[in-house]
């Protein structure tokens, strides 16, 4: 399901299970200070613990990366802290590979964030 934003080069995926909101994701247009020709991000994706291991997590990703492919996108990156082995091994199992790039914000605490990439269809 897109969801209008304030943002024209976001679109925003939920996932509702049951009902009730199980997820989302949020991806578009490159939010990094330097980014690559032709690569799309993926902003955000959260999926509550009772989504977790049920594939709401993969059917969110799959669908923010043909959305991205859609707009012509060639590849894909993301950002995540560098500790968070879970999500790490997600993303990894994905396709999804460590670029190099590091950074840190202050609205996450300093927290060390790692980039990812992967090629797009």
């Amino acid at each position: 399901m897109h969801t209008g934003l304030a943002d024209p080069d976001a679109t925003m995926l939920v996932a509702v299970v049951g009902g009730e909101l199980a997820g989302f994701t949020g991806c578009g247009t490159s939010r990094d200070p330097d980014p690559e020709p032709g690569a799309g991000e993926v902003r955000s994706l959260f999926v509550g613990p009772a989504g977790w291991r049920r594939g709401t997590g993969s059917a969110l990703l799959l669908a923010a990366l043909a959305d991205l492919t859609g707009r012509g996108y060639r590849a894909a990156t993301l950002w995540s802290f560098a500790a968070n082995d879970r999500a790490n091994a997600f993303y990894e199992s994905h396709g999804f590979e460590r670029d190099g790039a590091t950074r840190t914000e202050e609205v996450w605490a300093h927290i060390e964030e790692v980039r990812y990439r992967r090629a797009l269809p």
